[in-house]
Parts: C-alpha cells; sequence; structure tokens
C-alpha cells in the first residue's frame, strides 16, 4: 500500500514496482485505487468477461428448463454442480 502523495511524487518508480502485480492506493489511510499492471489488469478483464458470459449462458439454461417443463435447477444447484461459487459471479 501505498499513499496519493507517495504516487505523485514518485509515479514512475510505482510503475516499475508494479509490474506483474497491483498495488493499492491509499488517501487519508482508506483504500482510494488500484494501480494494476497492464497484463493483469487484461487478464482480470478477461476472467470477468469470461464469468459474465458463464452467468448468461447459465440463465439460459434456466430459461430453457422452465419453458421445457423439466426440473429446473436453481442457480445455486447449477454453480454447485460446476463446482464455482455465486458469490464469486
Amino acid at each position: 500500500m501505498v499513499t496519493s502523495s507517495e504516487i505523485g511524487r514518485h509515479f514512475g518508480e510505482f510503475l516499475d514496482r508494479v509490474k506483474g502485480s497491483e498495488l493499492i492506493v491509499l488517501r487519508h489511510g482508506k483504500p482510494e485505487a488500484v494501480l494494476v499492471d497492464f497484463k493483469h489488469y487484461e487478464a482480470l478483464h478477461k476472467e470477468l468477461e469470461e464469468l459474465g458470459e458463464l452467468v448468461d449462458h447459465l440463465n439460459l439454461y434456466l430459461e430453457i428448463q422452465e419453458r421445457k417443463g423439466d426440473r429446473v435447477f436453481s442457480a445455486e444447484e447449477v454453480a454447485d454442480e460446476l463446482g464455482l461459487k455465486l458469490d464469486e459471479l
């Protein structure tokens, strides 16, 4: 963690330091922002998009099951079957 004042004074140094990771920036002693290596950001962004697509697929599956009149599984049941946790989605 680093203060916003330190970031302002030594921005280039923190850019070098954040390679492959992230750095929490504090303002008035509280987390305000995160400085993230771009490759790390891309990986996180891709994972978030994939999780969003998975949620879309789960919702579509549930809708199809409901329309077919088959037993409808809850999102929790489907996620559990896939080894996922809904609170992580």
